[in-house]
């Protein structure tokens, strides 16, 4: 890999650093599992898996209607992917930007587009830019969390679509993610994203078998190995401790949300290294991790309402259980 092609913004030793810190607090960031050779690979194991759809549902809803949104993109602008993972989807992008950019540029025969694969996994990256080194696109790939969103942004050309693919959205608190994005779109950027949802609310019955299909989904034993990772890479074993997951109702500006909440419980007394430093847990600990936003349609289109974005086309799955969307920030006079 050719060292221009790639910025790194955090190193594995601070990811390691940063790694230590958490777990003394008893916390685990999900960015941590997919740092390093063993997290990506875990990640590119499960996005594969039968078990753990999602990905592969996202992607056929992008496939079927990436021509209709290539109508509202014009035409030289950059991408810039957030948490790209393995670049299947921003290829699909890719190449009808490419399409769009020479069916009317047609005497050029150059394409005026830079690819910028962004993901905390430095593995990942390299995996993006791999999967589009055939196409005629500038490449910068780089290594960084979502939050370093107002440092990255100097490595990219205006304007940008800024997209988050994968249901990354729906991992973030909302008005973070979404303040985090408009604060540094420039005018003339748009916001392409996508989320798994939950169907939008019908009978009693219906909703429970919603739950129990996100449960399903999240606490199968695929999704638990992916998610104990970081602590068996570090020395503990499977029978040291159990992934919990619950489905439950947060608040919010509109309304009562569904979110997961997972955890790590420690079944007996264990230590691990990590670089010089030893960590020590006791039988009964609980160590806190991410969770997922699972919204209905409406509640994404409000949010975005609520966080100042003007929703330029937007795509739902025909059972309803995934959506696309395409938005502009409204310039507040």
């Amino acid at each position: 890999m050719e060292n221009e092609e790639k910025v790194i913004n955090n190193s594995e030793k601070s990811m390691e650093e940063r790694l230590y810190e958490c777990l003394k607090k008893h916390e685990l960031p999900d960015y941590f599992l997919y740092t390093g050779t063993g997290g990506a690979k875990n990640w590119l194991k499960l996005d594969g898996s039968e078990a753990f759809p999602i990905s592969r549902q996202l992607k056929v809803l992008l496939e079927k209607n990436i021509e209709s949104i290539g109508r509202f993109i014009p035409t030289g602008m950059s991408l810039v992917s957030i948490g790209v993972g393995n670049g299947e989807k921003e290829r699909i992008v890719l190449e009808e930007l490419i399409k769009k950019n020479l069916a009317e540029n047609p005497t050029s025969q150059k394409v005026s587009i830079r690819y910028y694969p962004v993901d905390i996994s430095s593995q990942l990256v390299d995996i993006a830019l791999e999967k589009v080194r055939d196409l005629p696109v500038e490449k910068k790939g780089v290594v960084g969390l979502i939050e370093d969103i107002p440092l990255l942004k100097k490595h990219w050309r205006l304007p940008v679509l800024f997209c988050i693919l994968g249901n990354t959205f729906c991992n973030y608190e909302p008005e973070f993610i979404l303040q985090l994005v408009y604060e540094n779109l420039e005018q003339g950027d748009l916001f392409f994203f996508d989320a798994n949802l939950l169907p939008a609310k019908g009978s009693r019955v219906e909703a429970q078998c919603a739950r129990k299909s996100v449960l399903g989904t999240y606490a199968s034993r695929e999704n638990a190995l992916f998610n104990m990772y970081p602590l068996l890479e570090y020395g503990m074993i499977p029978e040291d401790f159990d992934f919990d997951l619950l489905l439950g109702h947060t608040d919010s500006r509109i309304g009562a949300l569904y979110r997961t909440r997972k955890s790590l419980h420690i079944l007996k007394d264990a230590e691990i290294r990590i670089g010089p430093e030893t960590i020590s847990f006791r039988e009964g600990d609980v160590i806190s991790m991410g969770f997922t936003y699972k919204y209905t349609y409406e509640q994404v289109i409000a949010f975005l309402n609520i966080c100042g974005f003007d929703v330029l086309k937007a795509f739902l799955s025909e059972d309803g259980a995934n959506t696309m969307i395409l938005a502009k920030k409204l310039i507040l006079k």
